[in-house]
């Protein structure tokens, strides 16, 4: 039995996130967060750096902001319409700090750090697509310098530099596959980061209509990252069946040309021809596998196009107890339709094929004590992968996402004290992927839930 041509199928950068469209987060502090992202025309705290620097104008003094936000996503999976593992990779800290300081001749210095991209999967080592992925966790933070200038007493402008921190880990349980069969399963470890080197950039402006009514655009351009790192590939199982029966057809055929088909010796020259061919087969499976595992380990990179995006919103004081806030992104993930990962083995590829997609968020603040503040936010989040087929990954479960999210905030001298907490449902969905030997297989998601909590502590000098 000659030496196999295994192909080490599934790897990709893929895992399931509740934090956002694609892998995009919106978390940037808790007000911000209980305001579902509606805080475009009107700064609330330093997270103005997050949503709209140029809202920057609003302070006269120093002011800092920190804080985290925790998410902690769980859904139950059906695989061909059967139950399958439960996703639950755990709670995850999403930490936010953020400084503003005025300047002479109406100019704003500010800088920030937070999460702007992550997700974070883990399923059960034997679930039935861990030849796709088993767990994965990404994360992308940045450093955002930015300068705001005020024009006008109601228009300012900012521009700022988004300095990108990429991370991924993951591992997966690909199978072995040549000729259409199966010899057995590895384990797949990918890790890498970009060592900080990669950055966009943004521009951001505010418009004050009245003094109760004022409006903001956001743009992050486009980052180019290329992420660096090691993969690691071992054989876990071993499966001989394919070798045993590829044996079993080469010695009736050799013992039929010898004439020894039907006569009293076939049995004798079968049993010690099967030894000797399936100790040979079990000797060429293990090689290749061993091989196969070694000649895919090694330094790996990809090379990603983060998207860009739009974002633009309004706020309206409604009464001076009373504010209301939108804001609507749009998000181009159809600038990453697939990825490419530079492995020793060779190129893989993950197809995403993602589409276009929009988030829109409603909030609302009633000061109802002077020393007290009620948030709350509704926020539509749209799936960019709900329509594929056949894809190569299982990144998202598919299916939009409602949000709900409630906050308070305690006001005291100059100290303000925000916590939130937030629900996101994720509406079922299902999605279509072929195996390395054809097979087809139907991924679907329901009872899909993250919860969210966090606090910020900011002060105003």
């Amino acid at each position: 039995m000659k030496k196999l041509n295994l192909a080490v199928a599934g790897v990709a950068l893929t895992g399931v996130s509740a934090f956002g469209a694609g892998f995009a987060l919106y978390e940037g502090s808790a007000s911000g967060t209980a305001l579902g992202g509606a805080v475009m025309g009107k700064a609330q705290d330093a997270s103005t750096l997050f949503y709209n620097p140029a809202a920057m104008s609003d302070f006269t003094n120093v002011v800092v902001t920190a804080g985290f936000v925790t998410e902690h996503p769980t859904a139950d999976t059906a695989i061909n319409g059967h139950h399958g593992r439960k996703m639950d990779p755990g709670a995850f800290m999403l930490p936010h700090a953020y400084a503003v300081v005025p300047l002479p001749y109406d100019f704003s210095f500010g800088l920030g750090f937070a999460p702007e991209f992550g997700l974070g999967t883990h399923y059960n080592p034997d679930w039935e697509m861990a030849w796709n992925t088993r767990s994965t966790f990404v994360e992308g933070l940045t450093l955002n310098p930015n300068i705001s200038y005020r024009i006008t007493d109601k228009w300012s402008v900012a521009a700022g530099i988004r300095l990108l921190y990429f991370k991924f880990d993951q591992y997966s349980n690909p199978w072995a596959v040549s000729d259409g069969n199966y010899y057995g399963t590895m384990r797949n470890h990918l890790k890498g980061d970009n060592g900080f080197t990669d950055w966009g950039w943004e521009l951001s402006t505010r418009y004050k209509f009245t003094d109760s009514i004022s409006a903001g655009v956001l743009y992050k351009s486009y980052i180019d990252t290329t992420v660096k790192g090691y993969n690691h590939t071992r054989v876990r199982s071993r499966d001989y069946a394919a070798a045993d029966a590829q044996a079993d057809e080469a010695v009736r055929q050799r013992l039929t040309a010898m004439g020894l088909a039907g006569t009293p010796y076939w049995d004798a020259y079968y049993a010690q021809a099967m030894q000797q061919a399936t100790a040979q087969a079990h000797q060429t499976v293990d090689s290749s596998l061993d091989s196969a595992a070694a000649g895919n380990t090694g330094n790996a990179h990809a090379d990603i196009r983060l998207p860009q995006s739009v974002t633009i919103g309004g706020n309206w004081d409604v009464t001076e107890t009373v504010h209301l806030g939108s804001a609507l992104t749009w998000t181009e993930w159809s600038s990453m339709p697939e990825i490419n990962f530079h492995l020793p083995s060779g190129v893989k590829t993950t197809k995403l094929n993602w589409h276009d997609v929009y988030r829109i968020g409603l909030g609302g603040a009633w000061d109802f004590h002077e020393n007290f503040t009620f948030l709350a936010s509704y926020v539509y989040d749209m799936d960019p992968c709900s329509h594929r087929r056949n894809d190569g990954s299982t990144m998202l479960p598919p299916g939009d996402r409602h949000i709900t999210t409630v906050g308070l905030q305690w006001h005291w001298g100059n100290l303000d004290v925000t916590v939130c907490y937030g629900l996101v449902f994720m509406m079922s969905h299902d999605a279509y992927f072929t195996d390395s030997l054809g097979n087809d297989w139907k991924f679907d998601t329901h009872n899909g839930l993250s919860q969210s909590a966090g606090v910020s502590v900011s002060y105003r000098f």
